[in-house]
Parts: structure tokens; C-alpha cells; sequence
């Protein structure tokens, strides 16, 4: 029997969504914002692509990555932890993936926008949501976005695109 760690993430890079590897909707997205100019209205850019994205903060605590703001209706967190986690009681309060480790091993993705680079991997994981185990598999970009490409201020946009995903028995 092959013994395998429950949780992978590798860094691919973004030349592979530029070299038409990656999903389409997620390479078009990459495109898109890797286009703005000095002229452009960032927010704009985001618009058609918001119902895939997690919004986050740009401030990570110890090794967790930031807390999330915003959670898309098409979204793969939304997917794979539910309406109910994605829209909390208090709308005010961060969210957190409900899965500690999961949360953990995601983090340098979101360390590596954050410092500058958009971030695309892919990552392998057994995640627990509501006392279920699955078996996840998923690409990911993550990158640091301005709301106007005057401000100081910025946010992570993350999406993501389940390409396996079942139960563990």
C-alpha cells in the first residue's frame, strides 16, 4: 500500500494558465486581471468573475491565511462547505475554512500573492466538513488585487476549481 500525506499543495505557476493548461474559467479570470492598466477601474474587472471568487483580507495572523470576506455563489468553498458556512449568522464575522489543517497547509499560496506573485497550484487534501471525511482535489489562483489601482489597501481574490472530489469511507 502506497503511504501518502493527506494534504498536498504544490505551487505549478502561472506560466502554465499561460500556456492553456489551466481551467478556462480560471485562466480568463488570470487574463483579465493581468490587464489592467493605469486607466482601468479594478473593480470592474472582478464584476463578471465574483460569483467563482473568496475575497480576503490582506492581513495573515501567524501561519493562517486571511480571513475571508466574501464568498462567490459559484464558488468552490461555497461547494464543497456549504451555503450555510459561506453565509453565516453574523455577517460581520470572518470566515474561516472549517477544516484547521486544510487551512493551514493553504496559507503559503496566500503569503506568495501577498509578496507580489499570483499564486497558482494545485492541492490534494482529506477534509472534514460537518463530520464528513472527502477526499478534495482542486487548482487554485490566488492573487493580491487593489480596489483602485490608487489605493493602499488590497484584498486576496481567490478561485477555485474542484476536479475531484468524494467521499472517504
Amino acid at each position: 500500500m502506497l503511504n501518502r500525506p493527506d494534504t498536498v499543495f504544490s505551487e505549478i505557476g502561472t506560466q502554465a494558465i499561460e500556456q492553456g493548461l489551466a481551467d478556462p474559467k480560471l485562466s480568463a479570470f488570470y487574463d483579465h486581471v493581468m490587464s489592467i492598466d493605469c486607466d482601468d477601474n479594478p473593480q470592474q474587472h472582478l464584476k463578471p468573475f465574483l460569483p467563482h471568487l473568496s475575497l480576503c483580507s490582506d492581513r495573515m495572523f501567524n501561519t493562517a491565511p486571511p480571513p475571508i470576506f466574501y464568498v462567490g455563489q459559484d464558488s468552490c468553498q461555497r461547494y464543497l462547505f456549504g451555503d450555510d458556512w459561506a453565509s453565516p449568522e453574523q455577517p460581520s464575522s470572518a470566515l474561516r475554512t472549517p477544516d484547521p489543517e486544510l487551512e493551514l497547509a493553504s496559507a503559503e499560496g496566500y503569503r506568495n500573492a501577498l509578496n507580489g506573485q499570483p499564486y497558482y497550484g494545485y492541492a490534494r487534501a482529506s477534509v472534514s466538513v460537518n463530520g464528513i471525511s472527502y477526499e478534495v482535489a482542486f487548482e487554485r489562483l490566488i492573487m493580491a488585487v487593489r480596489p483602485t489601482l490608487q489605493s493602499q489597501k488590497r484584498f486576496c481574490a481567490f478561485f477555485g476549481v474542484i476536479q475531484d472530489l468524494h467521499r472517504k469511507f
